[in-house]
């Protein structure tokens, strides 16, 4: 990926600020950087091509007569369709990178021609004589563009600590922002745990002039459009071309092509497309499996440790798939020292372990050449979607015989009815204050403090119990199965934006192909029955995916549970964690903010194997493990400042 930043300001911009815009480039963006400095901004970029249309752009550069310039990474998933809407002829097309279709579409549409753009992208327009910039990112979290204001001037990046080397920024910690990640809860969209620093939330649109600065969103999925057929038949075959559609333009790249495979349905349909569309070129699949020589805990009733022979399924059905099964490895550098994920990344990293026992994984695609890593992450919230509230919608409109042939479907397929009807019907179902009362009866109004590593000082400082609320949506008005698809899919788009800096840690840029905002619009629009067919969840993508999918993949109902040995590791990271602990205890930020006598008792009461840590998960794994790297972050920001 490419690194840009700049500035501008209401007055002018001298040649120090140049020469600070080229020192950011080479600390942030990882080689020297391309400067532009006009009357009032300056913008430099550190280019990195991933695809062979990347090569074609030189920015950053000039447009509208001379009168703009823009920088940009990333890339248009929807490249042919923005040359055919600008009418470009074939040759000039072809000349033509992604940022010259960009160039050529905001010189004709202005700001209009954002919701235009689909893919994975963040840019930088700034207009020299209107003295406007205009800051956009992509609509589902692939890049992310950090900012800070103070009416005089702007200056942004696309990764967080380079807007902290701007001059007047205080590196300071955001005590709200952080309160909702020991609250084990994500921070808002457009939230940094950094005081005075935003981010552009998803379809984000920020635009400056002279000082004054707005931001808004360019494009929101429409939950009003629905998606008819008379034969069932068509919705499947639809799917089947929608999946090919959003995974082709994925596969553009200037290296090997990789893809994480796991033994789910997301990541099997996303690697079996690859192979099939790029067949006979090879497809490199990545499986991350336990290391043999460590105790897992017992097999859980809905969910397995090892995905191995699940990946070797679906890899066995492909000619052109290379298959890699990589065990976790030893402790990482991630691990043990958090600075370099702190310094790469900008924030606490909530699943480190899991990222540090992937990373063999990503050694060996670098081994590959692979530049680019296809995921299925987005895929629980647009092709596997289990509908969450199907129940309550048939209830509330009076298909009680719907209902009855749901919960005979789930009690088939091996789900526990009383739960069904607890999580999925009746909490959808009664209004909030009813549920409140519950809660206060049965004395678990605040259970949320069982996953809670804040202090209760933290706590009271903002709305805890707000925060926590499992319940996403209201329970009047219907269509409560979309509406609460749609809160996960925003929350889902904006963590994302902090694995646009993935490319630094790992050297591959990833791609969710299952995040594609058109696939996003094609599985709103669909109707819910869908997605539970005869109480079958995630039958939708079972039948789409069963041209392509193994049937063993296609039927399986567990899930493969991610790092499960990781109470060995924990193990083995537990005497740094306790050093660690004694430091934080002689932090006056972290003593504020994390509740450490709870971790330290939490440590001292060590479970005797794999078994009994994983009967004690949330502890362990959402309190002491994330506790601590929480408490490293806020400890590495507070001896920055030192």
């Amino acid at each position: 990926m490419s690194f840009f930043a700049g500035l501008a300001c209401a007055s002018s911009v001298d040649q120090r600020e140049t020469e600070r815009l080229s020192s950011i480039a080479v600390t942030y963006g990882g080689g020297t950087g391309r400067v532009w400095r006009g009357d009032t901004a300056a913008l430099v970029l550190t280019p990195r091509a991933f695809t062979a249309e990347d090569s074609l752009d030189r920015l950053p550069a000039a447009f509208m007569g001379d009168m703009s310039r823009l920088v940009f990474d990333g890339r248009l998933d929807n490249r042919d369709e923005m040359i055919a809407s600008l009418n470009l002829p074939a040759s000039d097309a072809a000349r033509r990178g992604d940022a010259a279709l960009v160039m050529a579409a905001l010189e004709r549409w202005g700001v209009d021609a954002c919701p235009r753009f689909i893919g994975s992208f963040a840019l930088a327009w700034w207009n020299e004589v209107d003295r406007r910039l205009v800051l956009a990112v992509d609509a589902t979290g692939g890049r992310a563009i950090f900012a800070h204001g103070d009416g005089e001037r702007l200056c942004f990046a696309t990764r967080p600590l380079a807007v902290l080397a701007f001059p007047d920024v205080d590196r300071r910690i955001d005590e709200s922002a952080m309160a909702h990640l020991l609250l084990a809860r994500a921070m808002p969209a457009g939230a940094t745990p950094f005081h005075g620093v935003f981010r552009l939330p998803p379809a984000g649109l920020l635009l400056w002039h002279k000082g004054s600065c707005s931001v808004r969103r360019y494009w929101q999925p429409d939950l009003e459009r629905r998606i008819r057929y008379r034969d069932p038949r068509d919705y499947v075959e639809a799917g089947r071309e929608m999946l090919d559609r959003v995974v082709a333009p994925s596969l553009r790249t200037t290296g090997a092509v990789a893809c994480q495979l796991s033994g789910g349905l997301d990541s099997s349909g996303v690697a079996a497309t690859a192979a099939r569309l790029l067949d006979p070129t090879r497809l490199h699949a990545f499986t991350s499996v336990p290391n043999s020589a460590v105790p897992l805990p017992a097999e859980r009733p809905r969910a397995f440790y090892d995905e191995g022979a699940l990946a070797r399924a679906t890899a066995a059905l492909y000619r052109n798939i290379d298959a890699h099964f990589v065990p976790a490895g030893d402790i990482t550098r991630g691990e043990d020292d958090a600075t370099r994920l702190f310094w790469e990344f900008g924030i606490p990293v909530r699943n480190f372990m899991n990222l540090a026992a992937w990373e063999p994984l990503y050694s060996r695609a670098r081994e590959a050449d692979a530049s680019v890593m296809l995921t299925g992450t987005s895929g629980n919230y647009t092709l596997s979607w289990k509908s969450e509230a199907l129940l309550a919608d048939l209830a509330r409109s009076g298909r009680v015989v719907a209902v009855a042939r749901q919960l005979r479907g789930l009690h088939r397929h091996g789900y526990r009815l009383r739960l069904q009807i607890r999580q999925n019907l009746l909490a959808y179902a009664v209004p909030a204050r009813i549920r409140t009362a519950i809660r206060r009866l049965r004395g678990t109004d605040n259970d949320w403090q069982s996953r809670s590593s804040a202090t209760a000082a933290l706590a009271a400082s903002v709305d805890a119990r707000e925060i926590t609320d499992t319940m996403l949506i209201g329970s009047s008005g219907g269509d409560r199965d979309r509406r609460v698809r749609l809160v996960y899919l925003e929350k889902n788009w904006s963590q994302n934006q902090w694995l646009a800096a993935h490319p630094y840690v790992t050297g591959c840029d990833l791609r969710d192909p299952l995040g594609d905002r058109r696939m996003v619009e094609f599985c709103l629009a669909l109707p819910p029955e869908l997605w539970q067919r005869d109480g079958r969840p995630r039958s939708f993508a079972r039948d789409v995916l069963s041209d392509r999918v193994p049937p063993r993949v296609v039927n399986e109902h567990k899930r493969g549970y991610q790092n499960g040995d990781w109470f060995h590791r924990l193990t083995q990271l537990r005497p740094v964690f306790m050093d660690e602990l004694d430091r934080l205890e002689a932090s006056p930020a972290a003593r504020r903010m994390i509740d450490l006598p709870r971790l330290r008792a939490m440590a001292e009461d060590w479970p005797v194997d794999a078994d009994a840590a994983m009967a004690r998960a949330t502890d362990m794994l959402d309190l002491f493990g994330r506790g601590i790297h929480y408490g490293r972050f806020i400890r590495w920001v507070e001896q920055s400042n030192g």
